[in-house]
């Protein structure tokens, strides 16, 4: 192959595939491509940043008074602080730059430490010098802690929510002054007699006003709309989510939220990892990320377009306790699904913004995290509910009664390679949303560290019920919790 490539070239008629990953470094014999002026890069300098327009949409700059000062009302509050915000992408970098202004360059060169993992040390090193080479009466800042001081009025930080060291609860609200978990009486603090350090800390992103900045440009405006506006549906091929059946579900169930195309439909994702790269340590975090599927589909899949919500800590898995994590963040969709006030860049009027869930991604083990469904002992089927199989043989648990779900009159059915006491047996039917409603409501008083009753008949499906619950539409959601491929894929090779 490689010496075909070397004697021919590639086909004149090879279509680059720009928005699947493959650079400019790819090498083939047609003309060269037009590239888009306004992709970031790092080695060619932007003069035009657009932070200045940016930061005017945001505020509605003609609203803004002329002093900069606030009147006690939040809105021109939030205006007067990004006011700050624009001149500080007014002020030059030095005397006579026209490349950078500051703001760029703090935003760049922050860009660049987390790409290549800096630390905050030698950031403030490398700051201290550039202060020093550039002409006088540079803008540089002189640190770390100067330089995320400026980007704090963006609202890009998170909030520090601290942990009860076994999970039970979240000392916020009626539990923010209270030094003993409530539940477990465990201290707050590592130390409890210097009550400095806490001993779990949960961050949460906010993500109201991470959403709201998708509408500060008028081309992430457009792009929001997308699906709706320039979006060609195929009945014989899914190209984007809206094509499927739980978006169009979602549309019929509520009407008046498909009608705003700004409206966004969110997705769910978790999972466990190691943030230290070491397979052989025991200590994971929890990660739960918001993914906005109203972007065409090759802004869905970017990792800037990812917007982590919360990032709960370790050592071990939250387990039962994840509903306790979720609390700020079922708070933050609630208000979502009521609307909030948001600026709009294209019509620069306010409308009301609003967001939905349409379902959750993780893998199987996280099913039992997550829901609070039982993926273990003899329910461990998920298309068994109804009906299971399962029988504890030789010290296992085994399922069996597959051909229960091929059609009546298979040729299977009646194989005797394939015998079994449940052949003739019809196919296990699935719950109505009445029906799980109905089982929720068994273990709806469930808390961390509780012992759930089981009947006399059956052991309970569904471990405890979860907050997700608690949103008006989720119990008329078709597919709230989609199992990962590549972990099942993987599982199964």
């Amino acid at each position: 192959m490689q010496r075909h490539l070397l004697l021919n070239g590639m086909s004149s008629t090879y279509t680059r595939w720009i928005n699947q990953g493959e650079g400019s470094d790819v090498h083939v014999l047609e003309e060269p491509v037009q590239e888009d002026r306004n992709v970031n890069s790092l080695e060619e300098p932007v003069h035009d940043d657009g932070l200045d327009g940016m930061l005017r949409d945001l505020v509605g700059f003609e609203h803004v008074n002329d002093d900069g000062h606030g009147d006690g009302n939040p809105s021109n509050d939030a205006a007067s602080r990004f006011k700050q915000l624009i001149e500080e992408a007014q002020c030059e970098l030095y005397p006579g730059c026209t490349n950078f202004s500051r703001l760029t360059f703090v935003i760049k060169l922050l860009h660049v430490k987390s790409y290549c993992r800096i630390t905050n040390s030698a950031f403030s090193m490398f700051l201290k010098i550039l202060s020093e080479a550039f002409p006088e009466f540079n803008t540089v800042p002189k640190s770390y802690d100067e330089s995320k001081k400026m980007l704090r009025e963006l609202g890009l930080g998170y909030t520090s929510i601290h942990v009860c060291p076994n999970n039970c609860v979240l000392f916020r609200k009626t539990y923010a002054g209270l030094d003993n978990c409530p539940v477990c009486k465990a201290s707050r603090w590592k130390d409890p007699e210097k009550k400095k350090i806490p001993a779990k800390v949960l961050r949460h992103f906010p993500l109201i006003p991470r959403l709201q900045r998708l509408f500060v440009s008028k081309k992430s405006s457009e792009e929001v709309q997308w699906h709706k506006l320039k979006r060609k549906h195929n009945e014989k091929e899914m190209t984007h989510p809206a094509d499927g059946k739980a978006w169009e579900d979602f549309d019929k169930c509520w009407p008046d939220f498909a009608e705003d195309a700004r409206n966004l439909r969110l997705g769910l994702a978790t999972d466990g990892f190691n943030p230290f790269s070491n397979m052989s340590s025991s200590y994971s975090m929890w990660p739960v990320f918001v993914i906005p599927y109203n972007l065409p589909p090759w802004l869905c899949m970017q990792e800037s377009n990812f917007m982590m919500a919360l990032l709960i800590p370790g050592p071990h898995s939250p387990g039962k306790a994840f509903d306790v994590f979720l609390q700020p963040l079922v708070e933050d969709l609630l208000d979502l699904w009521s609307g909030v006030d948001t600026h709009d860049a294209i019509t620069r009027k306010d409308f009301k913004f609003r967001a939905a869930v349409l379902w959750c991604i993780h893998d199987y083990p996280a099913l039992s995290t997550l829901p609070g469904r039982t993926t273990s002992s003899y329910f461990a089927c998920i298309h068994c509910d109804k009906n299971p199989l399962s029988y504890a043989i030789r010290g296992k648990i085994c399922y069996i009664g597959h051909c229960r779900f091929l059609p009546r009159g298979h040729r299977l059915r009646k194989a005797s390679d394939f015998n079994s006491l449940h052949d003739t047996s019809a196919k296990p039917g699935t719950f109505t949303t009445e029906e799980l409603l109905q089982e929720l409501e068994k273990v709806k008083d469930v808390r961390v560290g509780q012992k759930r009753k089981r009947s006399a008949n059956r052991v309970p499906i569904w471990g405890r019920r979860i907050s997700l619950w608690d949103l008006p539409y989720w119990p008329s959601v078709k597919l709230r919790h989609n199992l990962d491929v590549m972990h099942i894929e993987k599982k199964c090779v």
